[in-house]
């Protein structure tokens, strides 16, 4: 099949929708959408093929061999018979075949029955006349009377063809095929060389024999632009209400306080504490003691407050 590909014309194919450095972006391949196939209307050309019949393990580049004195022939064979896929339409080997038959209906179903055909009937007498052809396919309870109202018995009028009579048909029926004569090779090859290369177009490079399809897609241009990193909004700066601690908080009298000999804000008053009266006071569950004067607190306690009175006293001068 090498040669094959050899005979078809190249083509540019697109391979991106944008310059890149100033280069179209094209890459040099091989057209396999280039076909070419045999005139149905073999009856005026039949003289030019003759049959054969694959033989058990036979491949299209033996076939050549023998027949045209060159292996690289094998696709004038293909060609000749309109085989594009060989693992599907060329016959299959004996242990092939088994093993597409295990892979498709399972090792005990193999000659399990797949389908029922008729047998031959025909009247009574060395020159009957047939009256029901046989490899119709029927299902199995099918029956037949002839013209006089016989019933035909089942076992002379279908017979069971099982999974691998079935698929040995199909792959015997492959084994049948045409080669084209010696004397007609170079001339069937001249005109397939002819007919799959390109017509005059615009689309053809001058340079050489391949077809270029310019303006077919959109030319786009993407400027690139600088790039930076910064670490700014990766990491949170405010802590959210979800993000808070809402549990008891414990307030102490431990920092900073007010005593006597302090000098007050106003730089000009200076404390003298008197007799105070503490309180104490639950919130959370945690018990914290509360201190007065004439000053106020010294110190807070946050949190419901329980039932009970507390008590405080102030002093002057």
């Amino acid at each position: 099949m090498s040669q094959f590909f050899s005979y078809l014309p190249d083509v540019f194919v697109r391979s991106s929708s944008y310059r890149n450095n100033n280069v179209d972006p094209y890459v040099l391949a091989k057209n396999i959408f280039r076909r070419i196939k045999i005139r149905e209307d073999l009856d005026d050309i039949i003289l030019g093929f003759s049959q054969y019949t694959i033989q058990n393990n036979e491949r299209p580049d033996q076939i050549a061999y023998d027949v045209y004195g060159q292996m690289e022939y094998d696709w004038v064979i293909l060609l000749t018979n309109n085989i594009i896929n060989i693992y599907d339409e060329w016959p299959m080997t004996e242990h092939e075949m088994y093993n597409y038959m295990v892979r498709k209906y399972g090792t005990s179903l193999v000659d399990s029955i797949h389908h029922w055909v008729t047998q031959e009937v025909k009247t009574p007498g060395p020159n009957g006349r047939i009256i029901l052809k046989g490899g119709i396919q029927v299902p199995e309870d099918f029956t037949y009377r002839t013209s006089t109202g016989t019933l035909v018995p089942k076992s002379e009028l279908v017979r069971p063809i099982s999974n691998y009579d079935y698929e040995s048909e199909i792959n015997n029926y492959k084994r049948n095929i045409y080669l084209l004569r010696p004397e007609f090779v170079s001339q069937f090859i001249e005109e397939f060389e002819e007919l799959v290369s390109y017509l005059p177009s615009v689309e053809n490079s001058p340079d050489s024999a391949a077809k270029r399809s310019p303006n077919t897609v959109r030319e786009e241009f993407i400027p690139v632009k600088p790039t930076y990193q910064s670490l700014v909004g990766q990491i949170s700066s405010i802590d959210f209400a979800t993000e808070q601690e809402f549990t008891s908080r414990t307030v102490t009298l431990a920092g900073a306080s007010i005593e006597q000999g302090d000098v007050l804000a106003d730089g000009s008053t200076v404390a003298t504490t008197s007799s105070s009266a503490s309180a104490v006071t639950e919130s959370a569950g945690v018990s914290t003691e509360v201190v007065t004067n004439q000053y106020g607190s010294a110190g807070s306690s946050s949190g419901q407050t329980s039932s009970g009175s507390s008590s405080s006293s102030s002093g002057g001068y």
